[in-house]
C-alpha cells in the first residue's frame, strides 16, 4: 500500500469533518457531533497508518519537513478528538483539520526522506519527542492567547466574532492544560531519552539548549503546581505558559552567546 493510498482518504476525511463542522456552525445543517467526530477519527487512523508507513517504518526516523509536520499535526488533532468527545470543542476542529489535510498532501507528494544516519535510534527518538513536545507547547501558547482574549473580551462583555465561535472559557482552560499535560509528558519523555547521550555538555555545544530546557520545564512544572495548589487559571495561566514556551523556543534555536557570558562571569 502506497503512502498516497493513505494520505488521499485520510486528507478527504478531514475536509468533509472540517466542512461538515462549518455547515453547523453558519446554520445550513443541523449539528451532528456523531458524524464530525467518526469522519475525522477515521482519518486520523488512515494518518496514523501513512506515519507508520512513511516516516516511522523505514530503518531509520524519516526527519523530512513536511513528515515531522504533519506527526505534528496528527498529535494536536488526536489531542483535541479525545478532547472533543468529552468537551465541546467541535468548531476548533475546522480550522486544525484541513491544516493536518494539507500538510499530509505535502508531506505524500513530496516524498523526501531525510534519515540521520549518524545517530542511535534512542538519540533519534529523544529529537522528535523534542521537537513534538515544542510543537505541543506553541499550540499550547497559542491557545493562551486566544484564552487571554476570551477573558478579556467577556469582562468587557463583548460576545461577538471570535468569542462567539469559540468553546466556553472554562472548556478552553480545561483543554489549554491538557496541551500542556501532553507537551510535559513528551518533554520528560525526550529528557530521559536524551540523557545517556550527553557526555560533555560544553564540548557537544549543548549548554545553551539544556539550560533553556530545563528552565522551561521548570516554569510548566510550576504552572501545573500552581493549578494544582492554587487554582491558577485564565490570565496567570496564559502569562506563564506564554513565558515557559519562550524559553523553550530559545532552546530549540539557540541562544548561545547568552549562556556563555553568564558561565563566564560566574
Amino acid at each position: 500500500m502506497s503512502g498516497l493510498s493513505l494520505a488521499l482518504p485520510a486528507a478527504g476525511f478531514y475536509l468533509f469533518s472540517a466542512l461538515r463542522q462549518w455547515l453547523t456552525v453558519v446554520g445550513k445543517q443541523p449539528a451532528n457531533r456523531g458524524l464530525v467526530l467518526s469522519a475525522a477519527m477515521v482519518a486520523a487512523l488512515l494518518h496514523l497508518g501513512y506515519l507508520g508507513r512513511d516516516m516511522l517504518g523505514g530503518q531509520y526516523i524519516n526527519f523530512a519537513l513536511f513528515e515531522v509536520g504533519s506527526l505534528i499535526s496528527w498529535v494536536i488533532t488526536l489531542l483535541l478528538l479525545f478532547s472533543s468527545w468529552k468537551k465541546p470543542i467541535d468548531n476548533l476542529l475546522i480550522g486544525l483539520l484541513p491544516m493536518a489535510a494539507v500538510i499530509l498532501i505535502f508531506a505524500a507528494f513530496s516524498d523526501q526522506h531525510v534519515p540521520l544516519k549518524d545517530i542511535n535510534y534512542a538519540l533519534a527518538w529523544h529529537i522528535l519527542l523534542a521537537i513534538l513536545a515544542y510543537s505541543v507547547f506553541t499550540i499550547a501558547a497559542v491557545q493562551s492567547v486566544l484564552l487571554y482574549l476570551q477573558d478579556q473580551s467577556l469582562r468587557k462583555h463583548h460576545f461577538r466574532g471570535l468569542v462567539q465561535n469559540l468553546p466556553p472559557l472554562q472548556t478552553m482552560d480545561l483543554l489549554l492544560f491538557e496541551m500542556i499535560w501532553l507537551g510535559m509528558l513528551l518533554l520528560t519523555a525526550s529528557f530521559v531519552i536524551g540523557l545517556p547521550s550527553v557526555i560533555d555538555l560544553k564540548a557537544q555545544f549543548l549548554i545553551h539548549k539544556v539550560v533553556f530546557a530545563v528552565i522551561g520545564w521548570l516554569v510548566f512544572a510550576t504552572l501545573l503546581f500552581g493549578r494544582y495548589r492554587f487554582g491558577w487559571r485564565g490570565v496567570i495561566a496564559s502569562r506563564w505558559t506564554i513565558i515557559g514556551t519562550g524559553f523553550l523556543i530559545l532552546s530549540y534555536f539557540g541562544s548561545k552567546f547568552v549562556v556563555e557570558v553568564l558561565l563566564d562571569k560566574s
